[in-house]
């Protein structure tokens, strides 16, 4: 999830946010692997949620695009951008495109180069998420809100 979480940050998630709305596009999740086959079972992972339940999302010219829109993701370095990647199971490839099935979220890393994220394992069951990352307290210069 580099830059918005580098390795050997510090991070805070909160769990309130979602008690009143669901996740949204852009969120910075923190979710369980239970059940989601090709990672490792009871590990923590974090992600940019990219699409939610019913969105149909496809990747071209590396811009993401939701419902056939582009939908411009950013961190702290930017515009987000995005590459199909031909060993991936999903999105290998510009003419693909995933729709999203009720109760799941289709999530993307930020290093879109270097992530394990749903392009390769699929959608996000609803109640893997635990919380949304909402701080960075660790090293000093990194400190701040997470984006």
């Amino acid at each position: 999830m580099s830059p918005a979480v580098a390795p050997g940050d510090h991070i805070m998630m909160e769990g309130i946010t979602f008690l009143s709305r669901s996740p949204r596009k852009g969120d910075i999740v923190v979710f369980k692997s239970d059940g989601i086959r090709s990672l490792i079972q009871g590990a923590t992972y974090v992600s940019r949620i990219a699409g939610e339940p019913s969105d149909r999302l496809r990747i071209a010219e590396e811009m993401l695009y939701v419902n056939e829109t582009h939908l411009p993701l950013k961190n702290k370095s930017g515009a987000i951008r995005y590459v199909n990647m031909r060993d991936s199971r999903y999105l290998a490839s510009e003419g693909d495109m995933v729709t999203i099935p009720e109760g799941q979220y289709f999530v993307l890393g930020d290093n879109s180069t270097n992530s394990l994220d749903g392009r390769y394992w699929g959608f996000l069951p609803a109640g893997n998420i635990k919380g949304r990352i909402a701080f960075c307290y660790w090293p000093p210069q990194h400190a701040g809100s997470v984006r």
